[in-house]
């Protein structure tokens, strides 16, 4: 644990990093500032630690043996807390990732906003996966740009020294899986119950972005051409050490890591009792078509889910999903965010959880719209309502005590029950823990399922037909790079992809897997 070791002697990153952003060669000016207001003047009392902004490098303790699944949920929620640390600002010396030391998680700067977390800092994908296969870059650190067509931020607060947030939902045609950031992987959208579309974004760590940059992974052909020679991919890095990568900061020594994270629009009029129960930022939303941006508006996080790569958990990685907890189960005199009254959680039949028609364009940019009929099909474990019981004390009086765990996925403990195998290998002796888990909020539609029915048959363009135990690389990002859809593979794998996720086949429970020796 040599990060460990080095924590507190981290001297923070004085790299200047200039937000004025550029676009058709005009300038939209920062929100106002103040070197007295650029940190987080509201430090909540929680009880996580003066050090839990550091992300855990793996599970404690690191199998073999194997630890209890307790340990992994305690992972997740140690890897949500570090994720949701207030990140350190640009004008302060911040870098892309960097938290703020100093500061407490669910802090908030002199005008109430809160301060950007961690992981909203993170690389979007939309700004890696470019289109005709360009270069994002050495440097990890990109300033947020806000075209010049979007209607200024005004009098909406922003955190000091921070920009407005920007979820980019335009795409290009040329990859395997094109970005989308409206349509779910079933292709079908998400409607809550104030008739507005919620949307999603996809970001990724400092460690995952040097190794698609270092190998150029950006380029669909250049992972073909790795198929060809080794039959596999680079290895992605396990713990941010890898001395192949160019080094990583003290702060971002952890594997390779995403979080997708899923948002509502709301109204600061008709929402303004529950808007204190969200992680909130003023922001824009670029729609499909890549001209009409939508904005200034106050983004809620419904959801987040995390996947990360960590040493003991290659066979796998490690996935923990969050919700708003009042996605589908609020307390009295709360209004659901994601079904309507009465909805039968646990008992829902075929009139619910059926996806809309895919959305091909721009969305309507108001709040007339069907919502939609969800339901959740399955009720959250009691060992995972135990942690999110222990876990959420500790952030009492902050705003993530309003977050709560769906659940892990990841290797199978030792002599537990409920684990299964995943496809496409139904390898007896790589098990999960659990053959159901699903964030309402992302995985709407498909909610009888695990990641792993779709993550199984994650690869790179033009991986091998058969997916093998030493190929399987279980993130989807690398197939959004530029790869032409000309490319008869491309085409092949595309229609493939498409029928998986409308179709996923089923992991399959089995019993307890032998004692690890």
């Amino acid at each position: 644990m040599k990060a460990r070791a080095i924590l507190k002697r981290i001297v923070p990153l004085t790299i200047a990093v200039t937000l004025t952003t550029l676009s058709c060669g005009k300038e939209e000016p920062l929100p106002a500032t103040s070197s007295a207001t650029e940190k987080a003047v509201a430090k909540p009392q929680v009880a996580v630690g003066s050090t839990a902004w550091q992300v855990p490098v793996d599970v404690n303790p690191t199998p073999p043996p194997n630890p209890p699944q307790a340990n992994y949920l305690d992972l997740g929620w140690q890897t949500f807390i570090a994720l949701n640390w207030p990140s350190l600002s640009p004008t302060s010396g911040g870098v892309n990732g960097q938290p703020d030391t100093t500061a407490t998680i669910g802090a908030t700067a002199a005008n109430g906003a809160f301060v950007p977390t961690v992981w909203s800092t993170y690389r979007d994908v939309s700004t890696i996966m470019l289109n005709n296969g360009a270069d994002p870059g050495a440097s990890y650190t990109q300033a947020v740009t806000i075209p010049s067509g979007c209607t200024p931020i005004g009098s909406n607060p922003v955190a000091p020294g921070f920009q407005p947030m920007f979820i980019d939902g335009s795409s290009f045609p040329n990859a395997t899986i094109v970005r989308d950031y409206i349509n779910q992987a079933t292709d079908n959208p998400l409607v809550d119950q104030k008739g507005w579309y919620t949307l999603t974004d996809m970001k990724i760590d400092q460690s995952e972005y040097n190794y698609i940059h270092q190998n150029a992974y950006y380029v669909g052909a250049n992972q073909a051409a790795a198929y060809a020679s080794a039959k596999q991919l680079q290895p992605f890095p396990r713990t941010g050490q890898e001395t192949t990568l160019p080094p990583n900061p003290p702060y971002a020594q952890y594997g390779a890591l995403e979080v997708k994270a899923a948002w509502r629009v709301l109204d600061p009029t008709s929402d303004k009792a529950v808007i204190p129960r969200y992680y909130t930022q003023w922001g824009y939303f670029m729609q499909p078509d890549g001209k009409t941006c939508q904005g200034p508006a106050l983004f809620g996080l419904i959801g987040l889910h995390i996947l990360r790569l960590t040493p003991s958990t290659g066979g796998t990685w490690f996935w923990a999903s969050f919700e708003q907890v009042d996605n589908t189960t609020p307390p009295a005199g709360i209004p659901a965010t994601l079904e309507a009254p009465n909805t039968p959680n646990g008992n829902c039949t075929s009139a619910y959880n059926v996806g809309p028609a895919q959305v091909t364009g721009n969305i309507p940019w108001n709040n007339t719209n069907k919502p939609d009929n969800l339901c959740q099909v399955t009720p959250i474990p009691s060992d995972v309502q135990q942690a999110n019981t222990t876990w959420q004390g500790k952030l009492a009086g902050t705003v993530w005590q309003y977050y709560q765990m769906v659940n892990t996925l990841n290797p199978c403990p030792n002599g537990a029950s409920g684990c299964a195998t995943f496809p496409p290998i139904y390898d007896a002796t790589n098990q999960v823990n659990t053959p159901i888990f699903a964030n309402t909020a992302i995985e709407s539609y498909y909610q009888d399922h695990t990641c792993m029915d779709c993550h199984g048959y994650a690869d790179g363009d033009g991986a091998p037909t058969t997916i093998t135990g030493t190929n399987q690389i279980f993130t989807f990002v690398l197939q959004n790079a530029y790869y032409p859809s000309t490319s008869a593979a491309a085409t092949t794998a595309h229609a493939s992809f498409k029928n998986l996720f409308k179709n996923p086949p089923h992991s399959k429970l089995v019993g307890a897997p032998a004692a690890k020796k």
